[in-house]
């Protein structure tokens, strides 16, 4: 039983870092985009945007299929629908097929994430903010791999492949899923009714959300748009262009490491705390990177900038989840995560506008957002009783 449920645990970081490795390929693999489809910053800016947008919708669909199909099967589902789009990729030449079947992967992959939290909140109910920050560390560890496979892949075999290959880890990782959560518990539809409106009625959610809104803005256009600002404002080209995207990969992938700590702040400190700190030398970073020179400094800060940025995520999900009775977890986890990735769908398609991989967008797109959040939060977010954290 322990060795199956060793293996449950496991699976069930599976689609987390799949996602990271999509969604940290696609910085990669923008200079690629415009120079295949002949575009430029602000129409590559609104396609990703438009992507998560669709991440989004998936997010909000998973919670609510995961309370009439369960948390098993709606990851499971996601898993397929995120494979088959990304293989159909080889099959899409022109543009608006492109977008078609990447919009669709987008989607499929929205489905696994508010589900994942579930399952792990069952296979660990003990360690609310260690279950969080496991998933959430799984996610940042994709950017060991993924920036770095997808820019070594379209510098040396097309871009093309960097979907193929995709498609054939989400094939081995939605197997592995299946077999380890067949006819376990989290396979088994909720038997509590959905309750979005009664967990949007909480202040606590609602200023969550909010500043979850703008804490994703920020960090999405730090992910989508600071590989080109590094390769185009370095003049990196060829081999060096994908060590560039190899050391970004690092700096993310660190993020699991910060999402871990974020996650032991957060059960020894709360979350107002943690946020504040964690938030405050996320922007400070970005300051620091899109104003540095020369390019050694800039990927020290990279490293940093990496390890703190995403650490919002699972304090938001375990300060929501702690907010609510426990009926209500499922809900105001997908309403405070549904936020966060309506920010992300904004934010790449308003650095685009705003200039792309400049030094001047780039600061206006995610240091603002970061201070807005942290404004949020310190005016109007009170940790619960510690007792509820434990609980």
């Amino acid at each position: 039983m322990e060795a199956r449920r060793a293996a449950a645990l496991v699976a069930v970081l599976l689609p987390a870092l799949l996602y990271s490795f999509y969604r940290f390929s696609i910085g990669a693999l923008v200079p690629s985009f415009e120079a295949t489809y002949s575009i430029g910053d602000a129409v590559v800016g609104e396609i990703v945007s438009a992507s998560v947008g669709l991440v989004a919708l998936g997010v909000f669909a998973g919670g609510v299929l995961a309370q009439r199909l369960g948390d098993a099967r709606t990851v499971s589902a996601g898993l397929v629908a995120f494979t088959v789009s990304e293989a159909l990729v080889l099959a899409a030449p022109a543009l608006w097929e492109f977008c078609a079947v990447f919009f669709g992967a987008s989607f499929g992959i929205g489905l696994v994430i508010t589900p994942s939290y579930g399952v792990i909140a069952r296979l660990l109910p003990e360690r609310r903010g260690l279950a969080v920050s496991l998933v959430s560390a799984a996610y940042s560890s994709g950017g060991f791999v993924g920036p770095s496979l997808a820019g070594y892949l379209a510098v040396y075999h097309g871009w093309g492949a960097t979907f193929l290959a995709l498609s054939l880890i989400g094939a081995a990782f939605t197997a592995f899923f299946a077999v380890t959560n067949r006819g376990s518990g989290g396979s088994g539809a909720a038997a509590v009714p959905v309750s979005f409106a009664a967990a949007v009625r909480r202040r606590p959610i609602l200023v969550l959300a909010i500043a979850d809104f703008f804490a994703d803005l920020g960090f999405l256009v730090f992910v989508s748009w600071t590989p080109k600002y590094l390769i185009s404002s370095f003049a990196a080209a060829g081999g060096a262009a994908a060590t560039l995207d190899t050391v970004f990969g690092v700096g993310v992938g660190l993020g699991g490491f910060g999402a871990l700590a974020a996650g032991g702040m957060f059960d020894r400190l709360g979350g107002r705390k943690s946020i504040l700190a964690c938030g405050g030398l996320s922007a400070a970073s970005f300051v620091a990177l899109y104003l540095s020179r020369p390019l050694a400094i800039a990927l020290v800060i990279v490293l940093f900038a990496g390890f703190f940025a995403n650490t919002f995520w699972p304090l938001f999900t375990a300060m929501a989840q702690v907010s609510v009775p426990p009926e209500q977890v499922t809900s105001a986890t997908s309403v405070v995560q549904t936020a966060g990735f309506v920010g992300a769908f904004l934010g790449p398609g308003v650095a685009g506008l705003l200039g792309g991989a400049t030094s001047p967008a780039l600061l206006a797109t995610t240091v603002v957002p970061y201070v807005v959040f942290l404004s949020v939060v310190l005016a109007a977010y009170r940790d619960p009783p510690a007792r509820a954290r434990r609980a």
